[in-house]
């Protein structure tokens, strides 16, 4: 585990705001952190209490509960190599998927996996564009699974998700889809991030902080994240995916 992550500093205790979704960004060097650790950390932030108060569970899916002080809170963890992600929010289930901005056969993949209408909508994006709608596209459909606790499962790809959405921070409708509200919060540099909500949710603002890089230089502590929400974006010094 990294230092970031088993050492977290948060700038101050967090009110537990019904229209706020917390979003803990952690960077990392493993490919599977203690997503348990972030868990803790984020709700802690979240409820002004020491993380050791905060019980974290799984129920059979593998979405995570949580219990002690933050009972009655709902969580949502996400790992790449390089990232992890939490969400924490007090309106229902919440989901949060991060991926890899990378190359991919875009087009190709929205045929097989998609839709027509959203394969047809990435074929007429330029083609440089479609690696990151493609992506943009796939961890929305992982964070509403991620809210119902199904995953990808049941018909999960052909979810409807949001076309060309901008990035932003507040949790927006779903064309066609009421019962889902998205926001593609801006990421570190290098990543995809979606995060998700139900109904309960809709116009919840995202709270993003986002964890220093492991590798501090040496005889100096770990910063304090950085936070964004009222501004709608978060201050990193990545792409608006």
């Amino acid at each position: 585990m990294s230092s970031a992550v088993s050492d977290v500093c948060v700038p101050a205790p967090l009110p537990a705001r019904a229209d706020r979704v917390l979003v803990l960004l952690a960077r990392t060097a493993e490919r599977h952190p203690a997503g348990a650790a972030l868990l803790r950390a984020a709700a802690g932030a979240v409820l002004g209490v020491p993380p050791e108060e905060v019980l974290v569970g799984r129920e059979p899916s593998g979405r995570p509960v949580l219990g002690g002080a933050a009972r009655g809170l709902h969580a949502s963890v996400s790992h790449v190599a390089g990232l992890s992600a939490v969400a924490i929010g007090a309106r229902g289930p919440v989901g949060v998927d991060v991926e890899r901005l990378r190359a991919v056969p875009a087009a190709a993949l929205a045929r097989r996996w998609f839709g027509a209408r959203e394969a047809g909508w990435l074929a007429g994006r330029p083609e440089a564009e479609r690696p990151l709608q493609f992506l943009r596209m796939w961890t929305q459909k992982e964070a509403i699974g991620k809210v119902l606790g199904t995953g990808l499962s049941d018909g999960g790809l052909l979810r409807p998700v949001r076309l060309g959405a901008p990035a932003g921070t507040v949790l927006g409708p779903v064309p066609g889809s009421p019962r889902f509200y998205i926001a593609l919060p801006p990421a570190p540099e290098g990543f995809v991030l979606a995060v998700a909500g139900g109904p309960e949710a809709a116009g919840c603002r995202l709270e993003v902080l986002t964890l220093p890089p492991p590798a501090a230089p040496p005889g100096h502590g770990a910063a304090c994240p950085s936070r964004s929400a009222e501004s709608g974006a978060a201050r990193t010094s990545g792409s608006e995916a």
